[in-house]
């Protein structure tokens, strides 16, 4: 054999070790990145289940009490990015307190309250792997579903009553908070606490607003 031959031979040989670990098509490391980056860029659903405490912000003096309410729904995801989105969520919320002022001429007032809230929140979670920290805020429309009162007499009443303070049929607040999320094999489960602050008050003539703090635990499919 030629010389020119045999270093001809001995150049592919010596290639092919490189070659091999410059091409991976079955790199692991390589397709769950891809992977994780395509779970994060697609449109989604999801549900959410959680605790809130809420009360009402009285305009003027009064003494406040927070009831204990829940918070269940659905959303959409919407990915803007690797890193924010738009979530248009509906959900099922209890909100109300109880005040002791002049609404019911100085007598203690309960007022549980039944929502259908429709957030639309923009979203950013942060990517650090599989681990994620989250931030949100947007605003949020209500429409009352149910609603009754007690008084001192501890009588329950339902709203829409002559008697009682008339309580306005939808309410507007704004939303904001945090939490961190996981990605698992075919979801994403998230961690989140929200404050809701409403800007409408709940009755005519008596600046009366909902505030609620929730513990959300949210899967997205």
């Amino acid at each position: 054999m030629r010389p020119s031959g045999l270093i001809l031979i001995l150049g592919v040989l010596a290639a092919r070790p490189a070659s091999a670990q410059e091409v991976v098509p079955g790199d692991s490391a390589s397709s769950q990145a891809s992977r994780a980056a395509a779970w994060y860029t697609r449109p989604a659903v999801g549900v959410q289940v959680g605790y809130s405490r809420t009360d009402l912000a009285l305009g003027g003096s009064g003494n406040l009490t927070s009831r204990q309410g829940a918070i269940t729904g659905a959303y959409l995801h919407f990915p803007l990015g690797d890193a924010l989105a738009i979530r248009p969520e509906l959900l099922f919320s209890l909100k109300g307190g109880s005040t002791v002022s002049a609404i019911a001429g100085g007598d203690s007032i309960d007022i549980e309250l039944a929502y259908i809230e429709l957030p639309v929140l923009l979203r950013a979670s942060f990517p650090t792997g599989s681990v994620r920290p989250v931030l949100f805020a947007g605003p949020a429309l209500a429409i009352e579903i149910g609603c009754d009162f007690s008084f001192a007499d501890s009588v329950r009443s339902t709203c829409g009553q002559a008697t009682l303070p008339a309580v306005r049929s939808w309410d507007f607040g704004l939303v904001g908070g945090g939490g961190v999320e996981k990605r698992l094999r075919r979801a994403t489960i998230a961690l989140e606490a929200r404050y809701t602050v409403g800007t409408r008050s709940i009755l005519e003539g008596v600046k009366l607003t909902n505030r609620a703090f929730g513990l959300v635990l949210a899967v997205t499919f």
